[in-house]
Order: C-alpha cells, then sequence, then structure tokens
C-alpha cells in the first residue's frame, strides 16, 4: 500500500515571506496530487494512452526478449527476470501506467518554483528496470594511499586496482541502476503518451470551483454578506472537498 502523504518542499531560496504568500497555492497543489497520486494506484489516467511496447529489445537477434534487473524484479513482486516484451511484463506483475514497484508514486511531491508559482513533481531517482555492468576490483596486498585532510590528519587507505580473470579479462559484474523520476514518467509518456501529471476535465473543474467559492465567501464576508450555499457545477466532488479543506 502506498503511502498517500505528499511532501511540501520549499527550496533554500524561499524566505519566509514566499513561504507565506504561497501558502494557499501550496495547500491546492498538495491536495491535487493526493488526488491524482490515489487515481493513478487506481489505475486511471486523464486520458487514454497506448499499450507499452510488444516488441522485444534485447538478446539474440532471432530470440529477443525484455530484461529487467533481479534488484527491480524483487520491487515488482516477482521472480521472473526476463519476457517476451514490455507490455507482457506489466501485464505480467498487474502494473497500471507509472505504478509497476510503487517508488514513482511515492515521490510525487509538491514544490515552489521561484517566489510565484507552484509545481507538483516527482523528484529524487529510483531503482531503473535495468541494470549496468560495472568492473570489479580488489585491494592491492600492502600498498596504501596516504591523504592529508583538511584538518591536518593522515589517513591510508589501501591501493585498489581491477580484478582480472586467469585470461587478464577485466571482471564485471551487474549493478541496479537508479534512474531520475522525472526521467521515469517522461520514459512513460514517451512509450504510451499518458502525462501522469495532467489532471482530468472534471479535476480542473474543481480546483476552479474550489477556489471562486472559498474567495468569493470570503469577499463578500468581508462586506457584512450572507454566503448562500449552491449546488452547481463542482467537477470531481472529491477533490474539490479536499481543496476546500486545505484551504481553510
Amino acid at each position: 500500500m502506498l503511502q498517500l502523504d505528499i511532501i511540501t518542499h520549499f527550496t533554500k531560496t524561499a524566505t519566509p515571506e514566499i513561504r507565506a504568500s504561497l501558502a494557499p497555492a501550496m495547500a491546492l497543489a498538495r491536495a491535487t496530487a493526493t488526488h491524482i497520486r490515489r487515481r493513478l494506484i487506481k489505475g486511471r489516467t486523464a486520458t487514454r494512452g497506448k499499450a507499452y511496447s510488444a516488441d522485444p529489445r534485447a538478446g539474440p537477434r532471432k530470440r529477443r526478449r525484455y530484461y529487467i534487473s533481479p534488484a527491480y524484479a524483487a520491487e515488482a513482486k516477482t521472480t521472473k527476470t526476463s519476457w517476451k516484451s514490455s507490455v507482457d511484463m506489466h501485464q505480467a506483475v498487474r502494473a497500471s501506467y507509472g505504478n509497476v514497484t510503487g517508488a514513482l508514486l511515492r515521490s510525487m511531491r509538491v514544490r515552489n518554483y521561484g517566489r510565484d508559482a507552484v509545481v507538483i513533481e516527482f523528484a529524487g531517482s529510483s531503482l531503473g528496470a535495468s541494470s549496468v555492468r560495472t568492473a570489479t576490483t580488489k585491494r592491492v596486498k600492502g600498498e596504501y594511499e596516504v591523504t592529508l585532510s583538511d584538518n591536518g590528519k593522515l589517513a591510508a587507505k589501501q591501493v585498489r586496482e581491477l580484478a582480472r580473470d586467469s585470461e587478464g579479462i577485466v571482471k564485471r559484474r551487474r549493478k541496479p541502476k537508479l534512474v531520475r523520476n522525472s526521467h521515469k514518467a517522461s520514459a512513460v509518456f514517451t512509450a504510451t503518451k499518458i502525462g501522469l501529471l495532467q489532471p482530468t476535465d472534471e479535476e480542473s473543474r474543481a480546483q476552479l470551483a474550489a477556489i471562486t467559492d472559498i474567495y468569493t465567501g470570503i469577499l463578500i464576508t468581508s462586506f457584512g454578506g450572507v454566503v448562500i450555499q449552491e449546488d452547481g457545477v463542482k467537477g470531481d466532488r472529491r477533490l474539490y472537498d479536499a481543496i476546500k479543506r486545505e484551504l481553510r
């Protein structure tokens, strides 16, 4: 089960004044991000996209396959690392768009964009589907590298060299690869034409309706008037109610 709390992040240059002025926008964005993530977990996207590729991409020419790393397979709750295609893998692990391991959706956060705007984004990095081959090293017996730290202390570190097999070939191993979550979201769009953070028309209506109702009410009561509740078009009612709760 994914944690649904959305992180609110301010950059280092955001002064207390900027934080205060952006508080309403942050609240609206946080409610919207929580709503969109809940929708994506259920497999619902704002638009109808394409299926993932049915063409394998690696392996011998006559036996192409779609591969994922063992570490990524474990995160996706499967033991298989080889599939007929990308669409075959996504169907087998019952993954919705952008939600194979849950790491991408967990990375959603709200951040200030300068002093006047707020964005919803996928932050940080998480485990990617592929792995990288890296050379292995070994310690060189009896050889040390001595360095001097900034505070004047000496430190000795054992020298390492590339490990080689009996034929002198460098030994390599596959290592899980971290990928920026923003790049993962871009890859989903490239493959399926689905923008994960795109709101639906009903969600956009809910945003406008909630803001209009709240600030119209403030304006009316400021001049001694009485707010009359009307059951007009509110768009996505769940998001509408969430925004009003955040902005109170």
